[in-house]
Order: C-alpha cells, then sequence, then structure tokens
C-alpha cells in the first residue's frame, strides 16, 4: 500500500487522512529494518501541551529572554541527565536539544571548527552519511579511515592518517566523529583507542577534538557499566556526545541531544531581538520536544531505561537465533547491540519488509523497545518461505 496515492479513494479531507493513517498502520507490521522505539507510554499528562505554540529560541540556559512560551527549564533538566549519564563535569557542560542527529552532528562540527578552523575532519567509511553532509556545509575537508569487517574503525589507520596530516600541518588540530553505532552494524568506536592514536601522532590535547555520534546506541552503552561497555563518555575523551530522542526514546518525531564540554564551546552572544544569546544552528527550536523527552525520562528513570535496553538486546539474540535456525547465518557487531545483520535476503521479502541494507550484500533488522518475538517470527517464517526455491537464495547460501 502506498502512503501517497495518484487517485484517493475518498478525496475528501477525513477520506485522505483515513486513508493516510490505515497505511501508516499496515507499514508499521512491517516496521523492523529501521531503529525506532514503539513502547511509548500514555502520554495524556502532555497532550494537553499540544496547541500550544512552544518555541525554545536561542540558549537554551537562558529562561529570561522576551518570549515566554518556551521550556527551556526542562530542557535544561534534559540537557543535564544526558551531561550526568556521560559523566560530563558538573561545572563544564553545555548542550541543547536539536532537530534529530544530523544538527547534532553539524553544531558539533561547528564548534570544533571554531576551536580549530583548519582542521581537518577524520571519520570511518561507516560512519552516518550525516557527517560528510554537514562537513561539506561547513567546507570542512574531510579523511575517511576504513573499517575491520565488523564496521569499527581502524586505530592503526587512524593513527597512521592523523601522524601524516599533523605532521605536515602542525598546530592545526584534528577532528574525529566517532561512530557510537554504525548505521549498518552498530559496531562502535572506542573513543579511549581514539585518544591514544592521537596521543601517538603527536597531536596535544588542545589540539583535537572527538565527536562521538552515539544516536542510537549512546543512551543504552551508557547504562551499562563502565568497565562492560566501549569507552566513548566524557571521562574517555569524548568532548561532544550525541543521542537521538526518536530511536531509543520513542518520541513520534525526529529530535535529539548534544551534550559538550563548556569550556570548547563558543556562543555568538545576545541577539537583540529575542533579548537572549543563542548557541543553537536553528534559533528557534521546538519546545515540544523537551517537554516529550523530559517526561519520558522521568516516567521510565535510569532503572526503566535500563530494562528496556536488556529487553532489546535479549530480542536481537533470540532474532539472531531464530535466523541461524533456519540456516541465514546471522550476526552482531557488538555484545550490547541491538542489530542483527544478516546477507541480504531475495527481492520479494524487501518488497513486503522495508529492510535497511548497505546496497548489495548484507541487511539487517533493529529489535528496538517495543518490537517482539512475535514480529521476529513472522519475519522468520516469511524469510524461510521466501528461500524455498534455490533461485531465490544468495549466492552465498546456495553454494
Amino acid at each position: 500500500m502506498s502512503l501517497v496515492s495518484a487517485v484517493p479513494d475518498d478525496p475528501t479531507m477525513p477520506g485522505r487522512l483515513d486513508q493516510l493513517h490505515r497505511a501508516l498502520i499496515e507499514h508499521g507490521r512491517f516496521d523492523l529494518g529501521f531503529p525506532g522505539a514503539t513502547d511509548l507510554p500514555d502520554m495524556t499528562a502532555v497532550s494537553r501541551f499540544d496547541p500550544i505554540l512552544l518555541n525554545n529560541v536561542g540558549h537554551p540556559f537562558a529562561t529570561s529572554g522576551a518570549y515566554r512560551l518556551h521550556t527551556k527549564h526542562l530542557e535544561y533538566e534534559v540537557i543535564g541527565f544526558f551531561a550526568d549519564l556521560f559523566e560530563a563535569p558538573l561545572n563544564n557542560r553545555h548542550g541543547y536539544v536539536t532537530s534529530g542527529g544530523s544538527e547534532s552532528t553539524l553544531w558539533a562540527l561547528w564548534q570544533a571548527r571554531r576551536q580549530l578552523p583548519a582542521a581537518w575532519v577524520f571519520t570511518s567509511s561507516a560512519a552516518h552519511y550525516s557527517v560528510a553532509k554537514a562537513a561539506e556545509l561547513l567546507r570542512m575537508r574531510v579523511q575517511t579511515i576504513p573499517t575491520d569487517a565488523r564496521g569499527e574503525m581502524r586505530y592503526d589507520l587512524l593513527h597512521a592518517a592523523v601522524e601524516r596530516q599533523h605532521r605536515r600541518r602542525r598546530g592545526t588540530g584534528i577532528i574525529v566523529v566517532a561512530s557510537v553505532g554504525t548505521t549498518m552494524t552498530e559496531a562502535v568506536d572506542d573513543v579511549a583507542r581514539i585518544g591514544d592514536a592521537l596521543d601517538a601522532a603527536g597531536v596535544e590535547p588542545e589540539q583535537r577534538w572527538i565527536h562521538a555520534d552515539a544516536a542510537l546506541a549512546g543512551i543504552p552503552l551508557a547504562l551499562v557499566d563502565r568497565d562492560l561497555r566501549p569507552a566513548f563518555t566524557f571521562p574517555a575523551g569524548a568532548h561532544s556526545i550525541a543521542i537521538s530522542g526518536h530511536k531509543f526514546l520513542a518520541t513520534p518525531f525526529p529530535c535529539g541531544v548534544v551534550v559538550a564540554l563548556a569550556d570548547r564551546h563558543t556562543g555568538r552572544g545576545d541577539i537583540t531581538y529575542t533579548a537572549t544569546a543563542d548557541s543553537t544552528i536553528s534559533g528557534s527550536r521546538s519546545g515540544h520536544a523537551p517537554l516529550w523527552l523530559w517526561y519520558l525520562l522521568r516516567h521510565w528513570g535510569r532503572p526503566g531505561l535500563r530494562d528496556r535496553a536488556e529487553a532489546a538486546r535479549d530480542l536481537a539474540a533470540y532474532a539472531e537465533q531464530q535466523l541461524r535456525r533456519i540456516g541465514w547465518p546471522a550476526w552482531r557487531a557488538q555484545k550490547h547491540a541491538f542489530t542483527v545483520v544478516f546477507p541480504r535476503p531475495p527481492q520479494s521479502l524487501l518488497d513486503r519488509w522495508p529492510l535497511a541494507t548497505d546496497g548489495r550484500n548484507d541487511a539487517h533488522v533493529v529489535c528496538m523497545p517495543g518490537k517482539t518475538r512475535a514480529l521476529i517470527d513472522r519475519f522468520v517464517d516469511d524469510l524461510s518461505l521466501s528461500v524455498s526455491e534455490p533461485d531465490e537464495m544468495p549466492e552465498a547460501l546456495a553454494c
């Protein structure tokens, strides 16, 4: 069922909306290939704010500007929650609620460029496409570092590339974007090992900026004991960390949060029109996103968030097991991952189940909170039926 029909069944406004709603509900029955939690709790408590224009214009910590219909005091608490979760120093933290991970990465690179205007950006070949897009917008030069077979950055190759660049352009600085949960496999670049590579290349601490793009994996990984997870938080050497609200936290609209060290941040000063400082990309920002995030964080708390993460990992382990049961190879990049990777299924299955693929060889499912074993079983059964004929099997499995 297409979301946009050339000839609507019912051309009236109610009819069009009913048709769209039916299509979205139907598509939701096959929603397993992209990261979005679906266990949203009852939000009646915040629904009364829906008709109010909430504009968190300007600096998130400046609540005394001319415009008063905002939720900046709640945004401040949201930023504080994530600053605590990612172990930012109490007297050295900044951030804001963004429109999503892409804006968060753009803001982090913008801030890094203001500190290190001639620095190159280094990131892995598995990084989210928004990294290259943000660098292009900012006219920053990017060097891509290859990954290992599971999608994690090759630290030896990073060291070699940084050393060559640092030798030629000593003093210009180095910016690295670490993927804390890559798009395709959910592999994690270890920020501490990135820092070691920069140390070995002779890059001084004040001449570096490490941004952790942790859109999907940041929250669930931070809830794991420090000794049992990859190092990616502020004590590990990050200068900024970004997460998405619509992935793990289940907000029904895209949003994100970026947290950074305040002593590495530079704002733009007071804006006369709004009577407040501005430190953001967009200026006017949704006041509803901080409201929803604040409510969800209060609703679940750390224990509830940890339980949701563990349930998602258990489901991923189950999906991996069930795929292997039918003879379909499956794997996870790291033991905490929600993402299960496997050979690309036949197109007949992809027509029903819109899965993310790497273009040719692999596909994945993402076992987010709210997904169920029944959904996994239905997918695996459908996959099994779709490859009942040898001609439908990928070449690697047909041999």
